[in-house]
């Protein structure tokens, strides 16, 4: 998959939650860089006041590569509801891709399609 092919794909997913009529905003912001990289920045707030924050760097050189993300779902008073992200943690997990969800525990996960992702962040509205 190109870089623009993603770009147009994650565009469409995040405008699902427009389309829905979930979304009292929409501010995404794409930095597309040389040598085939972009940092995306995607601010979504939704209809009951909870948020939807995106941080997506990456390199498409010769595939997608998301080197770093984080996908955090928070509601109103920024309560985490769940959060997928790649980063390190101290002490080491032992899997670099992880979800936390609102009781603190940190599982393995992958990230899920915008698509799906999407659909839970409705599922909680």
């Amino acid at each position: 998959m190109l870089l623009n092919e993603y770009l147009n794909r994650f565009r469409e997913g995040i405008q699902k939650i427009e389309n829905y009529g979930y979304a009292d905003s929409v501010d995404i912001r794409e930095e597309i860089r040389a040598n085939k990289q972009a940092i995306l920045n995607v601010k979504v707030v939704l209809i009951n006041q909870s948020v939807l924050h995106i941080k997506e760097y990456l390199d498409a050189k010769y595939r997608i590569n998301r080197v770093s993300y984080a996908y955090q779902y928070q509601d109103r008073t920024g309560r985490l509801i769940f959060r997928y992200d790649n980063a390190a943690h101290r002490p080491v997990l032992g899997f670099n891709e992880h979800k936390h969800s609102s009781d603190g525990t940190i599982y393995e996960a992958v990230l899920p399609d915008i698509f799906d992702l999407v659909d839970e962040v409705i599922s909680h509205l």
